[in-house]
C-alpha cells in the first residue's frame, strides 16, 4: 500500500512539475491572453465546431466560466458561437479568421520556445524526448487520466501514430 501512496505522490510532483514547464509561457502576455483562454483558443482550433459542453468538459471549467471567457474571446474576434443546425439547443463554437492568426502566431511562438530549449539535446535526445512524452500521454488516456474526445488530436497517439 504504501508503495502505491509513494508512487501516486511521485506521479502528482511529475505531473505538476510537467504542467509548470509547459505553462511557463511567457508569450501570453504579448496576446493579452490568459492562460485559460489560451488553452480554450487552442481546443477550439484543434475540435472545429466544438460544442459548448464538449469545451467546458475538455478544459475542466463551469459552463457559466467557459460562458464568460467565450464571450471575451468572442469580443476580441477570436471565435463565434452558432447553434448547431440539427440540433438548436447545442452551441459550437467555432474560429474567425483573426483567430486564426492569433492562434497561429501563438503556437509559432510556442514552438520557436521549445525550439531553443532543445538545441542543447542531440538529434537522437530530441527524438528520444518526442517518443518518451508521446508514450507517456498514450499510457495516461490508457490509464484514463487523458480522456480525448472524437476530435482531439490525441487520437493519433492512442491509435499509436
Amino acid at each position: 500500500m504504501a508503495a502505491n501512496t509513494n508512487n501516486a505522490l511521485e506521479l502528482e510532483q511529475l505531473f505538476t512539475d510537467l504542467t509548470q514547464a509547459i505553462t511557463q509561457n511567457r508569450t501570453l502576455d504579448e496576446f493579452g491572453l490568459t492562460r485559460l483562454q489560451a488553452i480554450t483558443l487552442k481546443n477550439v482550433y484543434t475540435r472545429i465546431g466544438i460544442s459548448m459542453s464538449q469545451l467546458a468538459d475538455t478544459t475542466g471549467i463551469s459552463r457559466a466560466q467557459l460562458t464568460r471567457l467565450i464571450t471575451t474571446l468572442e469580443k476580441r474576434d477570436l471565435v463565434e458561437r452558432r447553434h448547431n443546425e440539427d440540433n438548436r439547443r447545442v452551441v459550437n463554437v467555432y474560429g474567425t479568421e483573426h483567430g486564426k492568426t492569433v492562434i497561429h502566431e501563438h503556437s509559432q511562438l510556442i514552438a520557436n520556445r521549445i525550439q531553443s530549449h532543445t538545441q542543447n539535446l542531440s538529434a537522437t535526445e530530441q527524438t528520444a524526448l518526442t517518443h518518451h512524452l508521446r508514450e507517456a500521454i498514450r499510457l495516461m488516456i490508457k490509464a484514463g487520466i487523458i480522456t480525448p474526445d472524437d476530435q482531439s488530436p490525441l487520437n493519433q497517439i492512442r491509435k499509436g501514430k
